[in-house]
């Protein structure tokens, strides 16, 4: 009989573990169950292509036309799994249908943050999550529009970048003291920022929007924001951020800790569970350290690894976390943990940099970088097969742009500030 492997969530993980299967010489019964109408699609051209209006879902698919795998998979689509019984071992879904498994893989990825401010509901607020979210976003950018951005992170500055290309008035709305603050330095985000206002953005930092204000007929007129000001506006977008979906693992009594916590295979605390995305901590053997990572790289690093698993592999994730988002002719490239330890800066020119991230013993864990891609590209590129080596380069190499490790890392755990550190958490949206 065929092994059973049900996969819970349709997303880019989910999808690209289901077609890989598919593919494979195997012999698997695969049900793959999403939430959306759409079989799985990559989510960065939804705030690229999409809200240029540039890119249609076939731009997204990940099951492409010819591919022979959707035809082996049986898609669950517009239904929800909501609870799971490790002892029976199937799964329930909302429209009380109940598919039994052998193994089981949770890509339940993560879901958007809201917010409860007044007005949020009126017409004309909206949130960036699923195609079907760009699409309708995108059939409302009309030249001379007002819009209002809540949210300065790499979400709300794509979509920034997206509607002044399209000639909207665009205003960010960001509550803390500066741009990018959850995951990138201050002067990446500074120089970001300067771009955005050379094309045209314009920013409000260090405040809130209060209250969303609409017209009598429910069409949204203002932001109101905790400075006092009030922003006309025709549209309002909050990019807030996301959450691990982790409710699903939770209930069925599965280690649950910042993410779904994984081992490096992505086996979760019951043997026959797997998961792989955006809601999983990983223990990841580079860092010695569990980690949650939300990028397209992640989820299709992870992809391989818990389809190997189930084909027999001895595959783990010991990958270097990548991430990228375009803006305008700007690319920012983000490889390894930026957000440990001390940094060297390296100007390619005026317009391009590379912050090089060293831990306490001098080892590169990693880089970030911003301008064009045809000058940090190589760079970055580098740097991550430097953090993969667990090299400690010399630091006025770093500073002249050279990767080179003069020194071999010292063996042993890396020093940390807290002997048992928390697990890391990449707040890099999709």
């Amino acid at each position: 009989m065929p092994e059973r492997i049900v996969i819970i969530g349709g997303g880019q993980a989910g999808g690209r573990v289901a077609q890989i299967l598919a593919n494979s010489s195997a012999d698997f019964h695969i049900s793959l169950i999403g939430r959306e109408p759409h079989p799985p699609y990559n989510r960065p051209p939804l705030s690229k292509g999409v809200l240029l209006a540039k890119s249609g879902f076939e731009d997204c698919a990940i099951w492409r036309e010819g591919d022979g795998a959707a035809g082996k998979i049986r898609f669950h689509a517009s239904v929800a799994a909501k609870m799971i019984d490790t002892g029976a071992k199937n799964v329930g879904l909302d429209d009380g249908r109940v598919i039994e498994y052998d193994r089981l893989v949770l890509a339940t990825g993560s879901r958007v943050r809201r917010v409860s401010m007044p007005g949020a509901d009126c017409s004309g607020v909206y949130m960036l999550r699923t195609f079907d979210d760009a699409v309708k976003i995108a059939k409302q950018f009309h030249s001379g529009l007002r819009l209002v951005v809540v949210g300065g992170g790499f979400i709300g500055l794509e979509i920034a970048a997206a509607a002044r290309t399209r000639g909207l008035h665009t205003v960010v709305v960001e509550a803390t003291n500066r741009l990018l603050s959850r995951i990138a330095p201050q002067s990446i985000g500074d120089a970001l920022a300067r771009h955005h206002e050379q094309a045209g953005v314009s920013f409000r930092v260090g405040c809130m929007v209060e209250r969303l204000i609409s017209t009598r007929s429910g069409k949204l007129k203002s932001a109101l924001l905790s400075n006092g000001e009030t922003i006309p506006c025709d549209l309002a977008i909050v990019g807030v951020g996301v959450t691990a979906d982790t409710e699903l693992a939770a209930s069925a009594g599965l280690d649950v800790q910042v993410g779904i916590r994984t081992d490096a295979t992505l086996r979760t605390s019951d043997p026959n569970i797997f998961a792989c995305g955006d809601a999983v901590s990983f223990w990841h053997p580079l860092f010695e350290r569990h980690v949650r990572v939300e990028a397209w790289q992640n989820a299709e690093d992870h992809a391989r690894v818990v389809a190997g698993r189930l084909m027999g592999q001895e595959t783990i994730c010991d990958t270097v976390p990548f991430f990228w988002s375009d803006q305008y002719e700007l690319s920012m490239q983000i490889v390894g943990l930026p957000q440990y330890g001390s940094f060297v800066v390296s100007h390619a020119t005026e317009d391009a940099q590379i912050l090089y991230h060293l831990d306490p013993r001098g080892r590169l864990v990693g880089a970030t970088g911003l301008g064009p891609h045809q000058l940090i590209g190589r760079k970055i590129r580098a740097a991550r097969q430097a953090i993969a080596g667990r090299s400690c380069p010399d630091a006025q190499a770093l500073k002249g742009g050279l990767i080179r490790s003069d020194a071999p890392p010292e063996s042993g755990n890396l020093e940390r500030e807290e002997e048992n550190p928390a697990p890391f958490s990449a707040r890099i949206p999709l």
